[in-house]
């Protein structure tokens, strides 16, 4: 038995078209079954041409078996990778995904990453007893993320630590934001961002201290806070609420609505001005995105927050968010590995 690796390459589409609609196989996958080949085909090219991401095939005497995929971040992230793994039914139980797992590792510790994440489904024990094997840690929860056969199963956020991340700083040792209420009866208003407001979004998207939120390293070009805008798609879920008082930008949270089997709201960015009207600018942005799911019927929201932002994490928990556990080390600001606190609202 002869185990290789190669690249993915446009060529595997049949048989990832062939795993993907596979109702066994595709159970705890991102993707919702079936799926058409057209639909495969457009993510694979969208995925080659991109190059954000290492894709490696593993092919059990000259057949593809199975593949994973390495997503590196960049900003503040740029020592984080995700990864994705999956293996062909028939060739499950020949150590394909050990072989694919110790693949994964030495790639991300090839680019530079300290740390390697994924997520899997609770129930999902053939994957939960692999990445166990390689030492991944589970750091937090998404509370009935994801509707299987019938129930909600938790979201099983887990870990791996490939090079010391020192030096730390906790929510404890930041400055960044005062741990007081927001004023009551402040004249702010929440609304969808129009074009006008690019100017805004820049200077916002530049302010340092604020930037602290999120991935995002200032200086950031104008261009590139219009691709951003641009990119923002109330038909594919992909939404912004942004908070003003009159013109002024006081902040935004940008976040995506998910379908079955995973009807919830989840946080991808939230940015709020630390030197005007923050906690004010928190508490009505988790205000709007509470009556969004409220109006449109979606089951949950989740957040996650570097935990040093003080004005936002104490506006999540005064709007009852839950903590279920934190992305350890997951931004690097100022010299310092962060926390990412992961919190639900149900």
């Amino acid at each position: 038995m002869t185990l290789k690796f190669r690249n993915l390459q446009a060529g595997d589409i049949d048989w990832l078209a062939e795993d993907a609609n596979d109702p066994e196989a595709a159970r705890y996958a991102i993707s919702i079954y079936p799926e058409t080949e057209h639909e495969i085909n457009e993510y694979l090219k969208k995925e080659l041409e991109e190059g954000k991401s290492k894709n490696i095939v593993a092919e059990l005497d000259g057949e593809p078996a199975g593949n994973v995929t390495v997503w590196t971040l960049t900003g503040r992230n740029r020592h984080i990778a995700w990864l994705g793994i999956g293996v062909r039914r028939k060739h499950w139980g020949k150590g394909v995904g050990s072989a694919l797992m110790q693949e994964a590792v030495r790639l991300a510790k090839e680019l530079g990453c300290r740390r390697l994440m994924l997520g899997t489904t609770e129930g999902n024990e053939r994957a939960m007893r692999l990445y166990r094997k390689f030492g991944f840690e589970i750091e937090a929860y998404e509370d009935a993320e994801v509707y299987i056969d019938g129930s909600w199963r938790k979201n099983c956020i887990m870990g791996l630590e490939l090079a010391p991340c020192e030096p730390k700083l906790s929510r404890s040792g930041t400055s960044l934001g005062a741990e007081i209420p927001a004023a009551s009866n402040v004249d702010v208003r929440v609304r969808h961002f129009i074009s006008r407001d690019l100017d805004e979004i820049n200077r916002l998207q530049n302010c340092p201290e604020s930037t602290k939120s999120t991935d995002k390293i200032p200086p950031i070009t104008r261009e590139e806070s219009k691709k951003w805008y641009e990119e923002l798609k109330t038909m594919e879920g992909r939404h912004c609420l942004a908070c003003f008082r009159e013109h002024r930008l006081l902040g935004y949270l940008k976040f995506r609505a998910g379908r079955l089997p995973f009807p919830s709201l989840k946080f991808e960015e939230m940015i709020v001005d630390v030197n005007e009207m923050p906690n004010e600018a928190a508490d009505a942005l988790l205000v709007s995105v509470k009556s969004f799911k409220e109006r449109y019927g979606y089951r949950r929201i989740f957040a996650y927050v570097a935990e040093t932002a003080l004005p936002i994490v104490n506006a999540l928990e005064r709007h009852g968010f839950k903590k279920s556990g934190a992305m350890r080390d997951y931004y690097f600001i100022d010299g310092y590995y962060v926390n990412s606190a992961v919190y639900g609202y149900q």
